[in-house]
């Protein structure tokens, strides 16, 4: 595991018992010590969410999130507050849960926003490949298996997806990468069988206990890239 993967892993589950996470961190002391960090800072976030939160304030913290151009776009509007007395806890939640998860009401907005955020992170051209059986590994988490794969898959890590643990793929599409998240269904976001917005389209496969979901540019067949996944995908439960 590389140095970028080992940290994408660890910032989106400090506590992380993957077998390639520890492997990795028994055979590095330097990321050893950058987990360790990672979890002290991690309970040090969890004891200031202990704080009694002012009444109100978490309509107001939609203000300062990450995502905020892509929400400016869904919303055709920008809204502008102070929270100088608030920053503390702000800045706990922004590093706790990313993706601002209480700013999306469906899986299509939130997906949309997951992929914008990470915008250029991945080159559709990248020599990198993840295995099956890498891919197969982490799929164990959701009790999912892939008899096959689905094309050059250039990456595979856990992320968090409303703040729950989801699986993040990338793999190489006609012209740009196509994501797909497989996510534990949460009745927080209400499903979207289709979305899109003026540059990427999405689709979401609803299963027993998990949504998949994929996004892509114009140029991809979302149609082919269900029919694929449904053909391959299998869970044990």
């Amino acid at each position: 595991m590389d140095d970028l993967q080992f940290r994408r892993a660890i910032y989106a589950d400090p506590n992380n018992q993957d077998a390639e996470t520890i492997a990795a961190q028994q055979n590095d002391a330097s990321k050893k010590q950058f987990a360790q960090e990672i979890c002290q800072l991690d309970e040090k976030i969890m004891r200031a969410l202990q704080v009694p939160v002012p009444e109100g304030l978490s309509a107001k913290l939609i203000l300062r999130q990450t995502l905020a151009s892509h929400q400016v776009q869904k919303r055709k509007t920008r809204v502008h507050l102070a929270l100088a007395a608030s920053v503390a806890i702000v800045g706990g939640l922004m590093l706790n849960f990313m993706q601002f998860s209480s700013a999306y009401t469906n899986l299509g907005d939130y997906a949309l926003a997951h992929v914008y955020h990470e915008q250029g992170s991945f080159a559709n051209n990248a020599g990198n490949q993840v295995t099956l059986s890498s891919l197969n590994k982490k799929m164990a988490a959701f009790d999912g298996n892939f008899s096959k794969t689905l094309g050059n898959l250039i990456f595979a890590d856990y992320c968090r997806f409303d703040g729950m643990k989801s699986l993040h793929l990338v793999f190489q599409g006609i012209t740009s990468p196509v994501t797909v998240f497989i996510v534990p269904k949460n009745k927080q976001l209400s499903f979207s069988p289709t979305f899109n917005d003026n540059k990427l389209f999405g689709s979401s496969l609803e299963f027993n206990r998990s949504n998949i979901i994929v996004v892509a540019d114009k140029n991809e067949s979302l149609g082919q890239w269900q029919k694929n996944i449904s053909e391959t995908v299998s869970w044990s439960i």
